[in-house]
This record gives C-alpha cells, structure tokens and sequence, in this order.
C-alpha cells in the first residue's frame, strides 16, 4: 500500500513538477518587462465632480476621469495592435526565433490569426490603474529589453495621439457649429453690402435718409411761398381789383405751383422718386442691423465654445517614461513552482480521497 502511495504520489506530483522546473530553467525564454506611468487629466476631470469625491480623492481615495479609461481601453485594443504591427514590426517581436516553442507567437497550440494574436497580446501588454498613487501604469513583456522599452514608447505615443485626437473632436463639436453660424451670418451681412452698394450706384445716393431733407425743406418753403403768394393775391382782389399786380402775383404762383409739382414729384408718384428709393434703403439698413446683431451673439456664443473647448481638453502626462529592465524579469520561477507543487499535490490528494471514498462505498 505505501508503495502504491508513493508511486502515485511520484508520478502524480514529483515527475511534472520535475518537468516544469527543467522546462522553466532550461527551455523558457527569459522575458524583459518595461513600465510606464502616466496619468490623462484636464480641468474638468475634477470640476465636475461632487465635493465629497473631491474630498475623498484628496485623502487618498481615486477618482479616475472617463478619458483614463479610454486611453487604458486603447492600449490593449485592435486599434492599437494593429498599430504596432504596421509601424513597429510587432509580428516580429513575439516571433523571434531564440523564444521557445510555448512562449513565442504562433506556438503549436495557437492558430495563425488576428484573433489569436489579439489573445497573445493582451497577455503581453497591460494598462491598469494603481491603487496606491491612482495612476495609470503600462506594463509591456517581450524577450528583449529594447523591444519591451520600444514597444512601449510606441504606445505611449499612440496614446498621446489619441488624447489630442479626443480634443480635436471635443473641439470640432463645440467650436465648428458656432463658427459655421458665424461664418453664415458673415456671407448674409456680405450679401448685404453689395446689395447696398448696387442700390448706391442705381440711385446715385450714398445716404437718402441724409439726402433727403434738403428735398422736403425745398418742398415746404415751395408751400409756405405758395400760400403766402395765393393770401397776397386774394387780397388784392379784394382791395384793388384793378391792380397790375395781380397778374404778377398769378405768373408767381403758376411758377411756384410748376416748381412744387416737380419737387413732388422727385419725392413721391415716381418708381425713381426719392420714397420708393428711402423705403428700399430703410429695408437694406434694417436688415444689416439685424445681422450685425445677429452676429454679435453668435460671435459670444463662438467665445463661449471655444472657451468651453478649452475647459474641456485633456492630456497625457507622462510620471515615468518606459524603462530598459536590466534583467527578466519573466517567468516567475519560484512563484510558478510553488503554486504547480500545491496545485498538483492538491489534486493528488482529493484523487486520494475520492478513491479511498469509493472503496469504503464498495466495502459497504
């Protein structure tokens, strides 16, 4: 019975533990791994947050902005594999030829595609938040020191391009709505003013409203000396019918009657008179008022944008730049043994049980 124990026991916990320890000291490609930290940040990260999370990320509690997570989501996404394949030979990293046959990429049990090596990736590169300080930290593991720090170089980057792609779109929604009224309004006002200038030039009168009062007092005083010609006149029919100057006063108010009617007719009952040209003008003035104050709010509502644009952008800081590891740093020996030696003599035993179980079943 002891033999059989310690046969089972050899086989079921010795022998592989054997084999995992040859293989992690002799086969396993050592793997180097670079670290970064960095933080994504902006002026409304915290603005908008209530005072009691601000007082708590203040004692040490973290508060982490959308835009972290965006960027953490990033790293380890298609987007920024295929990235890495096309600008820094990423393929080539997790292929050499000196890793070993379970470690590289493809390996017997992988198949050779872009979802398998999308898998391989995100058991290479990490981007996760640390309790402790709150911040982001990039971890990347390849076989070799310069690759680890080249990749994550490359990603750090990436992200930044990513930050500034984020402001550029924050930017594009607020700004180019308010900027494209603006520049609408601009057109109408511009549309105005030739039309202005055309109406000048047809009418030959840079201001009628201005032009115009010499017309209307010429008129009147026409009136006023028309009317004193015509009292003059009634009275001297009256007092001396047989004046000569009755006829002089009638030669005077045909005359002024001719001039009034001219006048008159330079004001009003003519499309060129001086009415329809003052109405038309009243209409080109009113409406370039109401697009200068149409323009003037949507000139503040642009400021008003941008400066929201500007409240809302974000940035990549860098705490920690990716470093060269001196030395692998993977795979974690000890570590792994331990737990191989606890897991396989785990199971050895509840197989014991199980079997010593089942015979007592039997027995009974």
């Amino acid at each position: 019975m002891k033999n059989k124990i310690g046969v089972g026991l050899f086989f079921a916990v010795i022998v592989p533990n054997i084999l995992l320890f040859l293989y992690l000291t002799c086969i396993a490609t050592p793997q180097y791994i670079s670290e970064a930290h960095f933080m994504v940040r902006g002026e409304h990260s915290m603005s908008g947050l209530p005072l009691t999370m601000m007082l708590q990320s203040g004692a040490g509690e973290s508060v982490t902005s959308d835009d972290t997570f965006a960027v953490q989501d990033y790293l380890v996404s298609r987007d920024a594999m295929g990235l890495l394949l096309r600008n820094n030979d990423l393929a080539q990293v997790f292929s050499r030829k000196e890793a070993d046959f379970l470690a590289r990429f493809p390996n017997w049990y992988s198949r050779r595609d872009l979802e398998s090596f999308y898998k391989y990736y995100k058991r290479h590169i990490k981007a996760q938040i640390d309790a402790d300080t709150s911040l982001s930290v990039l971890t990347v593991r390849t076989f070799s020191a310069d690759d680890s720090q080249r990749i994550a170089k490359a990603l750090i980057a990436a992200a930044e391009d990513l930050v500034n792609e984020i402001n550029r779109r924050q930017r594009a929604n607020l700004v180019d709505a308010a900027q494209k009224e603006v520049t609408e309004t601009l057109g109408q006002i511009r549309d105005l003013q030739t039309r202005l200038a055309s109406f000048r030039n047809t009418s030959a009168m840079i201001d009628p409203e201005r032009q115009s009062v010499p017309l209307v007092s010429t008129q009147y005083a026409l009136q006023s000396l028309l009317t004193a010609t015509q009292m003059r006149l009634d009275q001297t029919r009256q007092t001396a019918p047989d004046s000569p100057a009755i006829a002089v006063y009638q030669q005077q108010i045909n005359i002024l009657r001719k001039e009034l009617e001219t006048a008159s007719a330079r004001l009003t009952g003519d499309p060129n008179s001086l009415v329809p040209q003052l109405t038309e003008y009243d209409s080109l003035t009113i409406q370039r008022q109401i697009l200068q104050q149409v323009l003037a709010s949507e000139v503040a509502s642009l400021q008003s944008a941008k400066s929201r644009a500007d409240h809302q952008m974000v940035f990549l800081e860098e705490v920690t730049q990716p470093d060269k590891p001196d030395y692998p740093t993977y795979p974690p020996t000890i570590k792994v043994m331990a737990i191989s030696i606890l897991c396989f003599y785990g199971v050895y035993v509840m197989a014991r049980l199980l079997t010593a179980g089942a015979r007592e079943h039997r027995i009974t």
